[in-house]
């Protein structure tokens, strides 16, 4: 995967050279020079990898705004003071700006690739082609989930006469999004470099969304691809699967590949208890000061039951960094006003140098799909409690008595158990916003914490800085 950060950071300034040509020069459009770069795989390869990069845009502190900050199990520390308006649902009108900008600069780095490597001849071709269309569909999938209907982009943006197309309907961009995912299902290997997309990552990202879709059927057939490989398996510890020393584990189907001290990832930066003036000055948790933006918050910390997932999830007290000292309380420390961070991530030797890889999917969560579908589809194929009861019996970790398997549930409870297995199995991973409104249950659970959230605030605003350089983009309502 370093070859990946190697091409990657190799073609952000080799465009970066082509583009100010292109505006030094009187007349000629910058597509020339791109065209003239793409005459072997290599500098297809290149192309490919410049076109991955843009998923570390959307990773991180980003995927916390939209799926879990705006959610209800996490909230703003409250010994802090920044992104309440997401916490709050204050933000503006332009709060979607960066995710746009980056998921649209993806996608014509990845129509880049394809609309050039078509005109090549190599053996791998249609490979990366299709590799191309899974990673456009990717960044499709962010944009039409946090927004709704976007334009639709199969071609890179030559020149002008092409950029201010209307919005296509969510059906639309979903509709293509499936047909790039299926695609690469059938044409591309079950093993690729770890951060590359593969067949396997393709069935499960199409499990995924048809499971978001409400498409039970699709979601059951998709997982069961994945499962029935035999390629992936549970991690034997749940605190495992976030180590960085176990990247690209048994349980990873795709990870956001990290590498301390050249790509950083900033997620346990933020979990990991906030650095403050007092005799903890920087709250013995690492030997740098942290951001330490986030909490869980109390519906959270109440409802989560007793096991040792918990215990690898929350914490209300950690180890002084030099491993002499002692335990620290977060009472001790904070006073009341911090009383459990998230001890999920933790990559504290790192400090602010994280190697830890973010994970987009994993195995629990196919397990998770397979048995919601399964529900759905044929209530009474008791194959669903296999697979959630293989989470619970990990989760409990060897303790009888903490989550017992599941069984003889009605349609209706069982539907119940895997929202709130998800819930805790994948807390904090960026799905819990989405299972909320996939369900119908957003507006209830936020409301529910006081909070005031307009029905329209489902769906985040199209910039409205896009809006008005497009006439022809329609905003979403009430925005």
């Amino acid at each position: 995967m370093k070859n990946i950060f190697k091409y990657s950071l190799l073609f952000v300034p080799l465009m970066f050279v082509i583009s100010c040509q292109s505006i030094l020069e009187e007349n000629p459009p910058s597509s020339i020079s791109i065209s003239s770069f793409y005459k072997s795989e290599s500098d297809a390869l290149i192309g490919l990898y410049g076109a991955y990069s843009n998923i570390y845009d959307i990773s991180g502190t980003s995927y916390l705004n939209y799926s879990e900050l705006n959610a209800d199990d996490l909230v703003i520390s409250p010994i802090v003071s920044d992104s309440f308006s997401w916490d709050n649902f204050t933000y503006s009108s332009n709060v979607a700006v960066d995710l746009w900008s980056s998921c649209f600069s993806g996608i014509n780095k990845a129509n880049e690739v394809i609309f050039y490597t078509e005109k090549l001849d190599f053996a791998n071709k249609a490979a990366i082609i299709s590799e191309a269309k899974a990673l456009r569909a990717y960044y499709y999938f962010q944009l039409v989930q946090v927004m709704g209907g976007v334009p639709l982009y199969e071609t890179p943006t030559i020149g002008f006469e092409a950029i201010y197309a209307s919005r296509a309907t969510a059906d639309e961009v979903y509709n293509m999004i499936f047909r790039d995912l299926k695609d690469a299902a059938t044409k591309l290997n079950s093993k690729s470099t770890p951060g590359r997309i593969n067949s396997d990552i393709a069935n499960a990202l199409l499990a995924r969304i048809y499971l978001y879709r409400g498409d039970y059927q699709n979601a059951l057939t998709f997982a069961k691809n994945v499962i029935s490989s035999g390629r992936y398996s549970l991690f034997a510890d749940y605190a495992a699967i976030f180590k960085s020393a176990n990247n690209n584990g048994i349980e990873h189907i795709f990870q956001a590949q990290y590498l301390a001290g050249e790509r950083n990832n900033s997620v346990p930066g933020n979990f990991g208890p906030r650095s403050q003036a007092s005799i903890y000055k920087t709250s013995f948790w690492a030997k740098t000061d942290l951001p330490g933006s986030f909490a869980p918050s109390s519906e959270f910390i109440a409802q989560n039951p007793v096991s040792y997932r918990r215990s690898a999830t929350i914490a209300d007290r950690y180890q002084h960094i030099d491993g002499i000292t002692g335990t620290l309380t977060m009472q001790q420390v904070y006073g009341g006003k911090f009383p459990y961070y998230v001890c999920k991530f933790d990559d504290r030797k790192a400090e602010l140098l994280s190697g830890e890889n973010f994970t987009i999917i994993r195995y629990a969560d196919i397990l998770l799909i397979a048995a919601e579908s399964l529900n759905e589809v044929d209530p009474t194929n008791i194959e669903k409690y296999i697979w959630i009861n293989k989470i619970r019996q990990r989760a409990r970790n060897g303790v009888a008595t903490d989550l017992p398997d599941l069984l003889s549930l009605s349609q209706d409870q069982f539907r119940t158990a895997v929202l709130e297995e998800r819930r805790f199995e994948l807390a904090f991973e960026g799905q819990r916003a989405w299972d909320l409104k996939r369900r119908g249950l957003f507006l209830q659970k936020i409301r529910a914490q006081g909070k005031t959230v307009q029905d329209y605030m489902l769906l985040f605003p199209i910039p409205d800085t896009q809006v008005k350089l497009n006439k022809n983009l329609v905003q979403n309502t009430g925005w």
